[in-house]
Order: C-alpha cells, then sequence, then structure tokens
C-alpha cells in the first residue's frame, strides 16, 4: 500500500491507491486519461465533495458547453492567470496543448502575457470573461450585447460562469493546500509574474 505525500501545509497529495474511496473513479480517470494523477486531484481528493464536484463541473463543459473546448481552456487559463494561481495557469497550459483542448501557443500565450489575441472573438471572450469574475456577474446590458455580438450565446454566457466555479474550486484550494507545480508543468511557471506570490503578503499596519 503506497502513502500519500503531503504539502507543506499538511495536506495529502493522494494517489489512486491512497484516496478515500469515493475519490477513486476521478482519480483513475484522471491517470487514464492524462497518464498521470496531477496534484491538484490529489489535493482535492482529501474531499471526495470538492473533487467530484470539480472533475464533474470540467466533463459536463467538455460535453455540453456552446464554447469549444478551446474556448473553455481559454476562459479557465484566463481566470487563473487573474486569480495568480500558477499551478493552474502552468497545468491549463500544458493541458491546453493536448487534443482534448487542441489551443495554440498564441492563445496560451496571449492568457498568459495579457496580450491581444490574433482573433478578435477570444478578446470579446476574455473581456466577458474577466468582467465576470471581477464584478460578481453583474453587467450593463451593453456589455452582455458586445458578448454576443461578438458571435456568442446567451448559453454560452452562463457557460463562463460554469468555468469560473470550476476555478474557484481548483484555484482556491491550492492557495489553501499549496499545492507543489507537478514536475511536468513546473518549467511553464518560469515567466509567470506571480511565481513567488502563492501566499499573500500581510497589509502594513502605519504607526500613528
Amino acid at each position: 500500500m503506497t502513502t500519500p505525500t503531503y504539502t507543506e501545509r499538511n495536506f495529502p497529495i493522494h494517489t489512486a491507491e491512497t484516496a478515500p474511496e469515493a475519490s477513486k473513479t476521478p482519480m483513475i480517470w484522471y491517470a487514464e486519461t492524462f497518464g498521470m494523477v496531477p496534484n491538484l486531484a490529489g489535493i482535492l481528493a482529501e474531499s471526495p465533495a470538492l473533487l467530484t464536484s470539480y472533475w464533474q463541473t470540467q466533463n459536463n463543459l467538455l460535453s455540453n458547453a456552446a464554447l469549444t473546448s478551446q474556448e473553455i481552456n481559454v476562459v479557465q487559463t484566463s481566470v487563473a492567470h487573474a486569480n495568480a494561481c500558477q499551478y493552474c495557469v502552468a497545468g491549463h497550459t500544458a493541458f491546453g496543448k493536448m487534443d482534448v483542448f487542441g489551443n495554440t501557443d498564441e492563445q496560451l500565450n496571449a492568457v498568459r502575457h495579457d496580450k491581444p489575441f490574433e482573433d478578435a472573438k477570444m478578446d470579446a471572450l476574455r473581456d466577458f470573461t474577466l468582467l465576470v469574475l471581477r464584478n460578481q456577474g453583474r453587467m450593463a446590458s451593453s456589455q452582455l450585447q458586445s458578448f454576443i455580438d461578438a458571435g456568442f450565446s446567451r448559453q454560452a454566457a452562463l457557460d463562463v460562469v460554469a468555468c469560473v466555479a470550476a476555478k474557484v474550486m481548483s484555484n482556491y484550494a491550492n492557495q489553501i493546500a499549496l499545492t507543489p507545480v507537478d514536475e511536468a508543468f513546473a518549467p511553464l511557471t518560469a515567466d509567470l509574474p506571480y511565481r513567488e506570490e502563492r501566499v499573500a503578503r500581510p497589509k502594513s499596519v502605519t504607526a500613528e
């Protein structure tokens, strides 16, 4: 029987063998789909409710969203980038290159480095995503209309919400647990400006 390793905050990084019984199905899916169980899944496995919610949300998006797989990954990488989650930005960059998402290097680099996309529709998608994230979904009708005018549907607008929800689960869990970046993804964190900003700095106190 293998034993899990632990993060510096003592969260177990489970394998498919050590995970709670209710977490085993998604853990096996990760191993079979990607040839590995990412540390993120290993951390989430400690909470079968969280791992299953995250896994099912991602699979539901790929099966049922109006957004394409490329667009789903652009949305989620944009959220992770805005949340300064180096783990998820690296992971979505690595997995984005796989057939399941099929992103181009141009698309991934545009997100990672805050650059315009070659495709104006992708710019509109990122803008709408960040509007949803930063304003908690609040927006002017004209802003929603701009998203629709760019070629998206109202279903796609709600799919963005599902993508944001998925990244709230993973980004926040990574910050709580301090999930170590998988060795395979580590090189993809090298040029991220928030590489060493995984823990928020305490606010300074001004002496009176």
